[in-house]
């Protein structure tokens, strides 16, 4: 790889954070061929959670923050519980203090202490063209199809490292070639509401590593959040294009390549594939989690229709402080919103057997991460049954 030279003094001359950072990108640079690292311009960092990284994963990053330091603005992705309610959550002492000693490592690195996996719903939202290095599956899908910025699917050290140096190795959807689409998704169907993640999981499956392209819908940056979480859980997707949508449908080329047709069986097939429960004693809402206007829709639906089993609403703490009506609704039926963690990386399985959830990435997720089993529907349908 070609190194500047400010980048080959860092590696002679750097802190040992800074040259394991720059060794590990280089490494990765040259096993996928690339010819150089391009500057970021943000970083998002995915292992926060303790139930994840376990014990290894906190001794690796105490010891990285001795002396390691962010260079762009960097993000971290959810927590394994929220530290202002794990008492009440019934979470393990010993969990929730070495979930903290996580925080304050990343917190000691210089990273923001925002806790989401929706970067993008708290002011971090990079430009058309612009480079990052975003791990989170769902944010590096919105980040490259409905902003148009360009990140690579990072795994947690390498945007940890890129976070550290700046710069991340110029490779698959950081070029024009990595971004045309792979496969056409004729969609046939009305999709609306849980259609938007019955349809995610469905494409991921098929698309596989490759750039799906979808056509015969509309719809929202909303809709297309909950659309990008499914596909890149179902499928190692980083990206998508939306026909008349996305800021980069134009420049799709899609003559030639393999169509698939979809109808509402084959949503409603989806729908039944991901459904493995019978009776849920949680409803789970939050992956990712919610924004502003979400988590106050959900409270007026919860307030309209309270159901008889809780409903557990995952948010990042600015959008739960934001919302103190909602939030109090929600608990006033039983109900608890939960900052700085989500839906499949909090500590459920201590509780609870099977979730009900409209998230399509959330009944991916469940059943390995929780051992959970789910109920996948549409959130009205869902209040209604347990009613």
């Amino acid at each position: 790889m070609r190194l500047t030279p400010a980048q080959k003094r860092l590696l002679k001359e750097g802190t040992g954070a800074q040259r394991k950072s720059l060794q590990l990108l280089v490494a990765l640079g040259e096993i996928a061929g690339a010819e150089r690292l391009v500057r970021v311009t943000s970083a998002h960092v995915s292992g926060a959670s303790y139930k994840l990284i376990g014990d290894a994963g906190l001794e690796f990053l105490e010891d990285f923050a001795r002396d390691a330091r962010v260079a762009v603005p960097t993000t971290v992705n959810p927590l394994g519980t929220d530290l202002r309610q794990w008492r009440e959550l019934g979470v393990p002492e010993d969990f929730a203090a070495k979930q903290a000693r996580i925080a304050r490592a990343y917190e000691t690195m210089g990273a923001r202490p925002t806790y989401s996996c929706t970067p993008y719903l708290l002011g971090v939202r990079p430009r058309l063209g612009e480079h990052v290095a975003w791990s989170e599956s769902n944010a590096v899908a919105f980040a490259n199809s409905v902003l148009g910025a360009r990140t690579n699917r990072e795994g947690g050290p390498s945007a940890l490292a890129a976070a550290i140096v700046g710069a991340t190795p110029d490779f698959g959807l950081h070029r024009d070639e990595g971004r045309r689409p792979t496969v056409v998704f004729d969609v046939r169907a009305k999709v609306e509401g849980i259609g938007f993640s019955l349809l995610g999981l469905l494409a991921g499956k098929e698309t596989g590593d490759g750039v799906p392209y979808f056509r015969g819908f509309a719809a929202t940056e909303e809709d297309l959040k909950w659309l990008g979480a499914a596909v890149a859980s179902s499928g190692s997707v980083g990206m998508f294009h939306l026909e008349r949508v996305t800021p980069e449908w134009r420049r799709a080329r899609t003559k030639g390549l393999r169509v698939v047709r979809v109808t509402q069986a084959d949503l409603e097939e989806v729908r039944h594939h991901y459904t493995n429960g019978t009776e849920a004693d949680l409803i789970g809402l939050g992956s990712p989690q919610l924004s502003t206007e979400e988590l106050r829709e959900i409270a007026a639906l919860v307030d309209r229709t309270p159901p008889r089993i809780p409903v557990w609403v995952f948010a990042s703490r600015a959008v739960r402080d934001a919302c103190p009506d909602a939030v109090a609704l929600l608990e006033r039926h039983g109900g608890r919103v939960l900052a700085d963690t989500c839906l499949e990386v909090t500590l459920l399985e201590h509780r609870f057997t099977t979730v009900a959830t409209p998230s399509g990435k959330g009944a991916y997720y469940l059943p390995s991460l929780c051992r959970q089993k789910v109920i996948l529907d549409d959130i009205e349908r869902l209040l209604e049954r347990y009613a």
